[in-house]
């Protein structure tokens, strides 16, 4: 016999590909995006024995052969040292290094002007970047 009630039929559900499609083109172009975006200053870093490798994310600044002074790849001043070493050395982000990455071609009184800036600020873990020299008689 013929059965003359209607079937239930499920609902479909709706297609994802689409939306799956977008997301990743939008990760993609945000992926792509940021690492163009990074901008920066090229030094020729002084060479050190005693430099070693750093892993960490403090506070950068960069000194360039001119004297001028960047942190994110903007110019600052001393003076804006020392209001983002006093910022951000406040509170519980007190153990924050701060690096300094000379330019082999600075002058002595820049970077110690620089050094003073940081210091005076409350900027006590101060690392300052080299180039670790080539030790020919390593065994």
């Amino acid at each position: 016999m013929i059965s003359l009630k209607p079937r239930h039929r499920e609902t479909p559900l709706p297609d994802l590909t689409p939306l799956l499609d977008t997301v990743f083109i939008l990760l993609f172009f945000f992926v792509i995006a940021a690492a163009f975006a990074i901008h920066g200053v090229d030094l020729r870093l002084p060479k050190s024995s005693a430099a070693s490798s750093y892993a960490g994310h403090p506070i950068e600044i960069q000194l360039s052969a001119d004297g001028t002074l960047h942190h994110r790849g903007e110019l600052i001043t001393l003076r804006d040292v020392a209001f983002l070493v006093r910022n951000t050395t406040k509170g519980e982000s007190n153990n924050r290094q701060i690096l300094l990455v000379p330019d082999r071609q600075a002058s002595v009184g820049d970077f110690m002007a620089a050094v003073g800036a940081i210091r005076d600020n409350g900027g006590d873990r101060l690392v300052i970047a080299a180039e670790p020299t080539v030790a020919a008689d390593k065994p």
